[in-house]
């Protein structure tokens, strides 16, 4: 029986449960079997068999079962904060027979602590990808639900090789928070990077670990999508990320506009 507020839909990664008003995950799961097949066409060639994953906003999963997949038998590492969103992320992991992945109903930052996340009405329309949290400066009492912050250097993980992040502006947090790992096993970043006012300092920080950073801004609409749905719900909607590779190992890449850490423009391509 699903609940009033989910519907099970099939998809291109298999089944899925979803937040049924949601208005960009599950819209475009339902409209198109997928949600930004073109992110995933580049993360699909950055992960193979045996790799050890981690990915921070893992929302409901619309990602995560297939890099499951495509790193198994290696572990996939998932952190979401929102506890309706992670148990539904749980539920995918199970429908879809993952058995690879470790799922935390955390946020990632800078150190251990805590974080507020607004009270959420999931059963109303909206985008619930776009949860931001906040500081817990106002004590307990304070509106909002308190969740767990872990660094992800915590994990004290024996490889990485894949880290992305997609936790609405708090990204360079979570990037202090996995130095170390990044200093050790230095693996492939692939970040959000969409808000103005932090747009320079997560650059400048990727950069001065020496990363080559390189413009990604996926559409949300994959004309040959899994449904064959021609229609175009959302013109001109799509990510702004960064594809980050160590400056040491030497690569080519096709495509993505290359970041001038002292001189860049920024994409005005943008979900929300």
């Amino acid at each position: 029986m699903t609940a009033p507020d989910t519907k099970t839909l099939q998809t291109r990664h298999g089944p899925m449960l979803a937040l049924a008003g949601d208005r960009y995950v599950t819209a475009s799961l339902e409209a198109y079997g997928e949600f930004s097949h073109v992110e995933w066409m580049l993360l699909g060639q950055l992960v193979k068999p045996g790799m050890v994953v981690v990915e921070a906003g893992a929302n409901i999963g619309a990602h995560s079962v297939a890099l499951a997949r495509a790193c198994a038998p290696g572990p996939l590492y998932l952190f979401e904060p929102q506890q309706r969103v992670f148990q539904i992320l749980c539920a995918n992991l199970v429908l879809n027979g993952i058995t690879n992945a470790v799922a935390f109903p955390e946020a990632c930052g800078e150190a251990e602590g805590l974080v507020r996340l607004p009270s959420v009405d999931y059963a109303a329309g909206g985008n619930f990808g776009g949860v931001s949290v906040a500081a817990d400066v106002e004590g307990p009492a304070a509106p909002g639900t308190r969740v767990r912050v872990r660094a992800l250097d915590s994990l004290d993980l024996p490889a990485c090789h894949l880290i992305k992040v997609d936790v609405e502006g708090f990204e360079a947090q979570v990037i202090r928070g996995a130095a170390q790992t990044i200093a050790r096993f230095r693996p492939v970043l692939y970040l959000e990077n969409d808000r103005p006012t932090g747009q320079q300092e997560l650059i400048s920080l990727v950069a001065g670990l020496g990363y080559d950073l390189y413009w990604h801004t996926p559409p949300l609409f994959h004309p040959e999508n899994f449904r064959g749905n021609a229609v175009n719900l959302f013109p001109g909607v799509g990510s702004v990320n960064m594809l980050c590779l160590p400056s040491e190992n030497g690569h080519t890449v096709q495509g993505p506009q290359r970041i001038d850490p002292q001189n860049w423009t920024s994409p005005v391509t943008r979900t929300g």
